[in-house]
């Protein structure tokens, strides 16, 4: 297992809480987004984790160091995720975890997206229709429609920004990421080779991470949400990162990818 994590977006709309730093360094908790994503991921066993820089990547450097390995997107300016893929797209050879860097989640979030089997699955959440994002409608555990200007009728979950990819699956999505970046579509977001796959009837799955908390911070009413979420919890009890539902004081096993066991301390 692999994985990649998309760290070139700016966060222009954030100046106000992380200055010019790319939105991966905002600090939370004690530590920053992407190093908090890095550590879980390691926790778990997945050590061959892939970031891919654009906006200041010195910043992103100094923050990780040598934990991860490095692609770096200068046009990050004039094109968007799938470009940035594109360029890591060698390292597309196993099962694969995608995620984008300005998230923060519950290690239950993460654990559903490392169990599933199907060939492709994007997690989504069920609860958040109202104020959802990028939206989906499912049926079942497929994906039907997607898009941000799809009605509160038509959307049945938002899109959290992971995705898992079977290794059985890769060269059909490296194929058909090829051909978009063959035919200009350097401004989509790396998500779109997926949505292209929906579009033309090719399965794509989601699974719903059931009321797990998870938020991108993409802007300040984002961050607003975390931190509320984070003083809550602290007020009652709970720690912050272990699976829901988990007291203060219990130190839970993780279960590695390799399916050992490892005491969190």
């Amino acid at each position: 297992m692999k994985a990649i994590i998309m760290a070139a977006g700016v966060g222009s709309r954030l100046k106000q809480v992380n200055g010019d730093k790319p939105k991966c360094l905002i600090e939370i908790d004690g530590g920053t987004l992407i190093s908090r994503s890095v550590s879980k991921l390691r926790e778990r066993g997945i050590t061959d984790i892939s970031v891919i820089t654009g906006y200041k990547s010195e910043l992103v450097h100094q923050a990780l160091q040598s934990r991860v390995n490095y692609f770096h997107n200068p046009y990050f300016r004039v094109t968007n995720s799938i470009a940035s893929l594109w360029l890591a797209k060698d390292t597309l050879c196993d099962d694969v975890i995608l995620m984008n860097a300005d998230l923060y989640y519950e290690d239950a979030v993460l654990d559903m997206a490392l169990a599933q089997t199907d060939s492709v699955v994007m997690l989504s959440d069920c609860t958040r229709i109202e104020d959802a994002d990028f939206r989906f409608g499912v049926q079942g555990n497929r994906i039907l429609k997607t898009g941000n200007r799809l009605s509160n009728e038509e959307t049945d979950c938002e899109y959290v920004g992971i995705v898992r990819i079977d290794r059985s699956f890769i060269h059909t999505f490296k194929e058909r990421l090829d051909e978009m970046i063959e035919r200009g579509d350097f401004r989509n977001w790396w998500e779109g080779v997926l949505y292209d796959f929906i579009d033309n009837g090719i399965d794509v799955f989601h699974k719903d991470v059931e009321g797990a908390f998870w938020t991108e911070v993409d802007h300040l009413g984002d961050y607003n949400r975390l931190t509320t979420w984070i003083s809550n919890n602290r007020t009652l009890g709970y720690r912050i990162g272990p699976p829901l539902g988990e007291r203060a004081g219990l130190l839970p096993d993780v279960t590695r990818y390799d399916g050992s066991k490892q005491a969190l301390s």
